[in-house]
């Protein structure tokens, strides 16, 4: 008995949410992952140590960098994830 602009904004919307949220969360790791390569490319970001380090052969600057923008990864994957589970608690559905 619903019109198909309710039966998307009740229905298939909120049984799709936990998916899209899913897409970005796993978007933004590889956006941050990218972005250290653009450092290749003489560009201002996250791969600049990294970067540094190949060129002069210095594996502490190249851990260095690896492991923060890993761990920087890491964290905004889990804060993405428990805003995942905030939304999808308060619209009545279970994270998967």
């Amino acid at each position: 008995g619903l019109n198909g602009t309710q039966r998307l904004f009740r229905v298939e919307l909120p049984l799709a949410l936990p998916l899209i949220l899913e897409g970005l969360k796993v978007a933004t790791v590889i956006n941050i992952g990218t972005a250290t390569i653009g450092s290749t490319v003489a560009a201002k970001g996250l791969g600049e140590v990294i970067i540094a380090g190949l060129i002069s052969d210095n594996t502490a600057f190249i851990l260095q960098g690896g492991l923060i923008v890993g761990l920087m990864a890491v964290l905004i994957y889990d804060a993405m994830g428990l805003v995942e589970a905030a939304i999808t608690r308060r619209i009545g559905l279970r994270a998967a």
